[in-house]
């Protein structure tokens, strides 16, 4: 088992805040901006869903470990949450254990109950061949500790986590609750199993979803939407772009880091032939410099992949989510529309049977009428709640992307000037034997 210093190493520095080296002001303080540990906050609207304005939650991942052998195998996660005055926890600190389904069968849950309504819910990590692989085959719990997988996976979970806490609406929901304050395990979800026969039906659904999208397309008379659909499809590109763009980043540093490595130890076999007493200790300080080189730029492609990839991925993922939501609001409208159909026809139904002299057959229409009408009419209210929440989470998803990206590039850049301070210093150690 690892412990919580060892689990984040490269990718969050939110529980040692620090100012930043860069000449680049710090945004003002601002609870849905958090520069720290606090990234995990809610409440970053004061009076927001009627939290109080010093309301929020604090979540750290700090460990996992596997539990079962063999095909039984599974990691379980420990996580710690701090509370100060929100409503709903009674205490201020909850420690506890969650595997990997445990917070799929969470995010389906929220899904179920509040994507409907309009409101955005953060995206979990998704199943990876290879972690599950690792964890079966893996024979102790301690062949896990630096897997760079398991390692991203968990920090994948923090994130959705804290994510989920600063949502003021969904941080107060009673399942979310008892994901975190819960002793002991929670039910096992069954939809969380790849063949089992809700995610059957799932996959089977989504495509019927498909299909009555391009069958009824919608038409859609709300300017704002038609922008915001167009501004969320250029982002989706972006993300991908600037994604393969990092992963070209992150391959090319590995390579560098291989070719220092090799160049050491070349450097290093030449210098224990060399019968040259000062060239020899030239060539092995050289070796031991480039060793060191390849230690930091190790560092380096770890920051690049667990700050600037992960958190690039993170946000296509939200942006992903914001899509599925903007779905349900098309099938919200396409369901008021079937309904609208539906009234037309019984009103013409009732016509034909006043015309016909069925005076028994049009009273029974006339209160099937009333209650279709009413139907409609609350349809028509709930599209509208549903596009105003709509326009709510997008401007929420906006300023926490846009201080999510910030704080991650500040970050990204205070690790870059001290890995080169460290290169620097490297050279400069090496330097004197150049002048012997």
């Amino acid at each position: 088992m690892i412990n919580g210093e060892d689990l984040l190493p490269t990718s969050d520095d939110e529980g040692q805040p620090q100012e930043s080296k860069l000449v680049i002001s710090k945004p003002p303080e601002n609870p849905s901006a958090p520069e720290d540990e606090e990234a995990a906050e809610s409440g970053q609207d004061q009076g927001d869903e009627g939290l109080p304005s010093d309301a929020r939650v604090i979540i750290n991942l700090l460990s996992y470990e596997k539990r079962g052998e063999g095909i039984n195998a599974y990691l379980v996660y420990k996580i710690a949450t701090h509370v100060t005055n929100m409503p709903g926890y009674s205490k201020p600190m909850y420690e506890v254990w969650r595997r990997f389904s445990d917070f799929l069968g969470l995010r389906e849950k929220l899904l179920e109950k509040y994507q409907h309504l309009g409101v955005l819910v953060p995206p979990a990590p998704e199943k990876s061949i290879s972690a599950l692989t690792k964890t079966k085959l893996n024979s102790n719990s301690e062949e896990h500790t630096g897997n760079e997988v398991v390692d991203k996976r968990a920090r994948d979970l923090q994130r959705f986590l804290r994510r989920v806490s600063r949502h003021p609406r969904l941080v107060t929901d009673c399942d979310f609750r008892d994901f975190v304050t819960m002793d002991g395990e929670l039910p096992k979800a069954a939809f969380t199993s790849a063949l089992s026969g809700s995610s059957v039906k799932k996959m089977f659904k989504s495509f019927g979803d498909v299909f009555s999208k391009i069958a009824f397309p919608m038409d859609e008379n709300d300017r704002w939407f038609e922008q915001v659909h167009s501004q969320v499809d250029e982002l989706d590109e972006l993300w991908t772009r600037l994604m393969n763009s990092i992963d070209s980043l992150v391959a090319n540093r590995r390579e560098l880091t291989s070719a220092d490595e090799q160049l050491s130890k070349g450097l290093s076999m030449l210098a224990s032939c060399e019968e040259n007493t000062s060239l020899a200790r030239i060539l092995s300080k050289l070796a031991e410099t480039h060793e060191n080189l390849a230690m930091i730029e190790k560092h380096m492609y770890e920051q690049d992949s667990a700050i600037l990839l992960e958190s690039v991925q993170e946000h296509m993922a939200l942006t992903n989510a914001l899509k599925e939501v903007f779905f349900e609001r098309v099938k919200t409208w396409q369901n008021w529309q079937n309904q609208v159909q539906f009234l037309g026809k019984k009103r013409e139904a009732k016509t034909r049977h006043e015309l016909a002299g069925k005076t028994d057959r049009a009273n029974q229409y006339k209160d099937e009428l009333t209650e279709c009408e009413a139907k409609v009419d609350q349809m028509e209210k709930d599209f509208q709640a549903m596009s105003k929440i709509i326009r709510t989470e997008f401007s929420r998803s906006c300023n926490q992307r846009r201080e999510d990206i910030r704080d991650a590039l500040l970050r990204y850049f205070d690790s870059l000037i001290e890995s080169e301070r460290q290169v620097l210093e490297q050279w400069e150690k090496f330097q004197p034997e150049t002048k012997t």
